[in-house]
């Protein structure tokens, strides 16, 4: 089998076995393979437009071509030299809108649109595009505001449309086995989970390069590309640092955490915390941002807990990815790249506890029941596995797979809007709690949060 061919085949077998795993009121349900339609023919391929075409947008591109099921028909962007990269990227084929989205939504040979823009922005694109009839991927955080999930939902349904948020660790290898390990019990009760994300560059901290052409109300739309956000001067660093502002983007947090939410979210089997508390600050990087370079938070799940931290000031691997502690094992799953799963050692160290008693008594203890054996441990120690998952497709190929697939059967994948809202909003929840001190309750009513 040839290295195309059988790239084609993993794909298509994984989207296919994706398409397995539907979603009913926030939960996971499996539909047996005899409902399923066959897999996708020339003819089934889906023809896609692209808004927004920055560093994600030029990516998910990528990613779309990789599946080999798509048509790339047009881009739109409010920088010329974005447009430029995607001709370049598609041999001069996709067809290039300069800053007017609502002509591309237009188009009725689109059937679906990927929307990589800056999180202000993302609202307004995803009800202007169901409302044209388009299914839409909208990359991670869904919202910009916890009060933008709702309406996203909304139209969803009332467009009968498909929403996928693009958290894409979600459709990999690596997190479906994941969730099979917690799922099974194997871990016995996971009670905590801890997680991290951490970087130490310049450009990590999103300190990006800006191209040295450009020029406002020449090759770039300023207006355009503020749209629902505060009207300010024209500042390109806004434009392509935004997420250090509040204006456009909730900094680590919805652009970080929101990925290690999703994925907690998906391998606990979780929708929502009950509440959160945050705390970090600007530590190091005094670059002019207004989020914090540092920021860790707690979430009490009801059932379990997480720890999650972040920073820009250090890249070191301790702790890098999550760590669901069960306990009869704990699994640690790493940030790109493989899993650790042990079994607990447990071992009640009774000498420990009881050496200050005198000694008859101290033997007399040991020798009943099972004292003895358990002070000295149960069974040997365990050594810890490593699962690897090497040579799978990249998880944003397959996380877009899963969404064409969904656009064609009209059966959607795991991020829908409903699970998009519900992991945005407990990064939103991060936010709150960081910029004003308090604990943020989740009402599940109101969909929304409010300070305890």
């Amino acid at each position: 089998m040839s290295k195309s061919t059988r790239r084609q085949f993993i794909l298509r077998s994984a989207t296919q076995a994706a398409s397995l795993g539907l979603v009913l009121n926030g939960r996971l349900i499996t539909l047996p393979p005899s409902l399923l339609p066959d897999p996708a023919g020339p003819n089934d391929r889906v023809n896609l437009g692209f808004i927004g075409f920055g560093i994600r947008g030029n990516i998910l591109l990528e990613a779309a071509k990789e599946t080999g099921q798509a048509n790339l028909v047009e881009v739109c962007d409010c920088y010329q030299g974005h447009l430029e990269r995607a001709k370049q990227r598609t041999e001069g084929k996709i067809a290039t809108n300069f800053a007017q989205y609502k002509r591309l939504l237009d188009r009725k040979d689109i059937d679906a649109v990927v929307v990589a823009t800056p999180d202000h922005w993302h609202k307004r694109i995803v009800l202007d595009a169901l409302s044209a009839g388009k299914d839409v991927y909208i990359e991670k955080p869904m919202t910009y505001r916890i009060e933008d999930g709702p309406a996203i939902i909304k139209a969803a349904r009332e467009h009968k449309r498909i929403v996928q948020v693009g958290s894409q660790w979600v459709s990999s290898e690596q997190h479906k086995k994941a969730r099979e390990i917690v799922m099974s019990g194997k871990l016995g009760k996971v009670t905590k989970v801890t997680a991290s994300y951490n970087r130490n560059s310049s450009t990590g901290s999103w300190n990006y390069p800006m191209p040295a052409d450009l020029q406002e109300g020449v090759n770039f739309n300023w207006q355009e590309w503020l749209g629902p956000a505060p009207k300010v001067a024209y500042n390109p660093e806004r434009v392509f640092r935004y997420r250090k502002y509040w204006d456009y983007s909730g900094g680590i947090s919805t652009d970080l955490f929101v990925h290690l939410i999703t994925s907690i979210h998906f391998i606990m089997d979780a929708e929502s915390p009950k509440s959160v508390a945050a705390t970090g600050g600007i530590l190091y990087r005094h670059d002019g941002r207004e989020v914090p370079d540092t920021l860790d938070a707690l979430f009490d799940y009801g059932s379990f807990c997480v720890n999650m931290a972040g920073t820009f000031n250090s890249a070191s691997t301790a702790g890098q990815g999550i760590q669901f502690l069960g306990t009869e094992g704990s699994l640690s799953v790493l940030l790109g790249a493989g899993m650790v799963e042990q079994p607990e050692y447990k071992r009640e160290n009774y000498e420990y506890s009881i050496d200050s008693w005198p000694k008859g008594m101290q033997e007399s203890f040991l020798n009943q029941d099972n004292h003895r054996a358990e002070s000295q441990g149960t069974g040997t120690k365990p050594v810890p596995e490593n699962l690897e998952f090497a040579d799978k497709p990249d998880a944003t190929v397959l996380h877009l797979a899963n969404f064409i697939n969904a656009v064609r059967t009209r059966q959607p994948s795991y991020e829908t809007a409903e699970v998009g809202h519900h992991a945005a909003a407990a990064g939103h929840m991060v936010n709150l709690s960081y910029r004003s001190g308090k604990r943020m309750l989740w009402d599940a009513n109101k969909g929304t949060a409010s300070e305890l």
